[in-house]
């Protein structure tokens, strides 16, 4: 984002007397009235807005300049605004502006939306504003006949004296073989930037629009997303880049209101949104506020409505280009969600997602993050990669013991008693490129892991049956283990053993069972299946699902699903469950502020008889790292080489996706839709 810059101050001057210029050279010759006078003189709030009654500007007062740039006399032709949400654009800009040219400025008009499901919605405020403002009689179908009022204002198209509206989703579809002088793009982002059919989306608006070379308008409004794929921030880019600025209520200095800007004060501190929390990261009310970063004084937006009025309207608000158009007839705005009307959303509200985003002694949620920088601040976002650290794992290691169950150290930490354990197992076999051996030699890798009432998990136990090492070169100098059943050394009879051996809980000195074991069947899945099928514990099979595509931060998906054509078979969501557990290794915990530990938080028991030490399990977790890619945010998860020993890792995952399993079958008994952990431990407190 371009700010304002003082060794550009000669270059504004001179680029805003060009502005002036075109704007009193202009070939006008409709009506005189600005659409924003209009707007206030005309139209009538239904009792269905936030504030029935006569238009007025006092809680939008920024969307003014926008809408005026729909004037037939003012120098704008493409005119672009990077917004974040519920900024009331929608009402004071875009309905206005329909309103406004229906009446005073007849001409072909196209409004895109982003969806087919919004269509209805846009069509029936733009009738609000039409029967607000009086002038329905002004529709009417140009093909004459008997019906001619009510074929001429349909869903998707309204015809008037000198001209139409058509109202469609934002596609190439749409696009092709329409002649358009005003074309109104909402949610642009939402339009794919090009299509093997249609070309480039901008060339293809620019061709719809060519007729009307001195007389077009076109509007790309958006919340923008990915930086990569944006459509409104290349066009944004190319404009003026106009910002907001307002008088700061302690200097009386204008300046641009921001999440998070370098104080000009002192160059080591930072100014914007202000607030304080208490220790574990809560927000403290009523301490949210502005830090202005020209007199580093603070103030809040109780009194917003007053320093948003424009200049020449009660106030001394303006926006203010901040950079030098590749055109002069290139507007663009940009403004954030902290301008919002205070009849919308507060500062305490942005505050609390931003602290969602960035929860407390945890690690950045990406894809709340994502939201956060394009919803409320109207900025794109950058996707980056990520890898994990397993050193900071290793100071998760507690005084409990391995192969007991550590309630007591739970009950001490907080997380209350251990309300459910799982174990995780991965299956590794013989390399066929090595069957010179003939060898029958197989490994099963599991973790043991119980879960505490408030969330945090504690290991149990860890450990592998058999001794298979891939691209092993000596491998007649390891006895070898088998996968199949019935032979000698068959993994299954010793691991059907551990998983039904029953654990001491060091609280109640009462013996504990695994709840439930999950074993990976994405290789040997044929003996895996026969295990499955035939023990009498409650173990089930699991396999990844799309492992090597990608997926986008913001699908609101399970992490499984049961399979259709096996039974007892669960495929699994890897890259989102790799992301959760991620999430789940970067947590923090400081005892000397919180009582309790972050929902996920890991702990490990004391090393001993060579188990959990960092090469045979912390190195595990760090094996793998997530590749982003920048152009759809999409990612997945890759082991960092083929060299990297990632069983441990996997056997995690599996741990936490039988405990979802687990928890969903619980809450499905009580008939608990959307249910959560705690409604979980809440059933199972009533029958302990």
């Amino acid at each position: 984002m371009n700010h304002f810059k003082k060794e550009n101050l000669e270059e504004l001057i001179t680029y805003e007397s060009t502005l002036n210029r075109l704007y009193k050279s202009a070939d006008f010759k409709l009506s005189t009235i600005k659409p924003s006078k209009w707007a206030e003189e005309n139209r009538i709030m239904g009792s269905n807005s936030g504030e029935p009654g006569q238009f007025e500007w006092k809680n939008s007062p920024y969307a003014r300049e926008i809408l005026d740039c729909g004037a037939p006399d003012h120098p704008a032709r493409t005119i672009a605004v990077m917004k974040g949400v519920q900024i009331g654009l929608s009402t004071s800009m875009i309905q206005n502006l329909i309103g406004y040219m229906m009446d005073k400025n007849p001409n072909n008009i196209m409004l895109l939306v982003g969806h087919e499901d919004l269509i209805k919605d846009s069509v029936e405020r733009i009738d609000d504003v039409i029967d607000g403002a009086g002038i329905r009689d002004k529709l009417h179908s140009k093909k004459g006949g008997a019906r001619k009022t009510k074929s001429g204002d349909t869903d998707k198209k309204k015809e008037f004296d000198g001209g139409s509206l058509i109202i469609g989703i934002s596609n190439h579809k749409t696009l092709r073989q329409v002649s358009i002088q005003t074309m109104i793009v909402d949610d642009f982002d939402g339009m794919r930037s090009s299509s093997k059919d249609a070309g480039d989306t901008m060339l293809m608006i620019e061709a719809r629009q060519s007729a009307f070379r001195t007389k077009r308008k076109l509007f790309c409004i958006s919340t923008p997303e990915l930086a990569e794929t944006s459509n409104v921030e290349p066009v944004y880019l190319q404009g003026d880049q106009r910002r907001y600025f307002i008088p700061c209520p302690c200097c009386d200095e204008l300046i641009t209101l921001e999440w998070e800007i370098q104080s000009e004060l002192d160059m080591n501190e930072m100014a914007g949104i202000t607030w304080q929390t208490t220790p574990d990261g809560k927000l403290i009310n009523d301490t949210v506020g502005y830090t202005c970063q020209k007199c580093g004084d603070f103030f809040d937006d109780s009194l917003k409505s007053e320093w948003l009025l424009e200049e020449g309207f009660g106030g001394r608000s303006k926006w203010i280009p901040t950079a030098i158009p590749l055109d002069p007839e290139n507007y663009s705005y940009q403004v954030s969600a902290l301008y919002a009307p205070i009849y919308m959303n507060n500062w305490d509200y942005y505050v609390r997602k931003y602290i969602e985003a960035n929860p407390f002694n945890g690690n950045r949620n990406e894809e709340k993050w994502q939201k956060f920088q394009n919803l409320y601040l109207g900025l794109t976002y950058r996707p980056t990669g990520k890898s994990i650290s397993a050193n900071k794992l290793q100071k998760n290691i507690r005084e409990y013991e391995v192969n007991t169950i550590p309630e007591k150290q739970s009950i001490a930490d907080g997380n209350g008693k251990i309300v459910m354990i799982t174990c995780g197992a991965d299956i590794g076999g013989w390399d066929d490129s090595l069957d010179k051996y003939d060898r029958d030699d197989t490994r099963l890798d599991y973790e043991i892991v119980a879960h505490s009432e408030s969330g945090a998990t504690y290991s149990i136990n860890h450990g592998s049956i058999g001794t298979f090492i891939n691209r092993d070169k000596n491998p007649r100098e390891r006895e070898w283990f088998s996968a199949k059943h019935g032979v000698k050394n068959s993994i299954w009879t010793i691991f059907e053993e551990l998983i039904s051996t029953k654990l001491l809980n060091d609280n109640t000195n009462k013996y504990m069972s695994i709840f439930m074991t999950a074993v990976d069947s994405g290789y040997l899945a044929d003996y895996v299946y026969t295990f499955v099928d035939n023990t009498n514990l409650n173990v089930i099979s699991i396999k990844g699902k799309d492992e090597d595509k990608y997926i986008r931060p913001d699908v609101d998906t399970k992490n499984y699903k049961l399979s259709t054509k096996k039974r007892n078979l669960y495929l699994v969501e890897s890259n989102l469950t790799k992301d959760n557990l991620s999430n789940n290794m970067g947590l923090n915990w400081n005892e000397d502020y919180s009582d309790v530990q972050p929902s996920g938080f890991m702990n490990f028991p004391q090393p001993s008889n060579g188990k959990y030490l960092f090469g045979n399990y912390f190195s595990h977790f760090e094996a793998e790292h997530k590749i982003i890619d920048k152009k759809t945010g999409s990612f997945t998860w890759m082991k960092k080489t083929a060299m990297h020993q990632n069983h441990i890792f996997d056997c995690r995952l599996y741990a936490m996706v039988v405990r979802d399993i687990l928890m969903d079958n619980v809450l499905k008994d009580h008939k608990i839709k959307n249910g959560t952990w705690q409604d979980y431990v809440s059933i199972i407190k009533k029958y302990t």
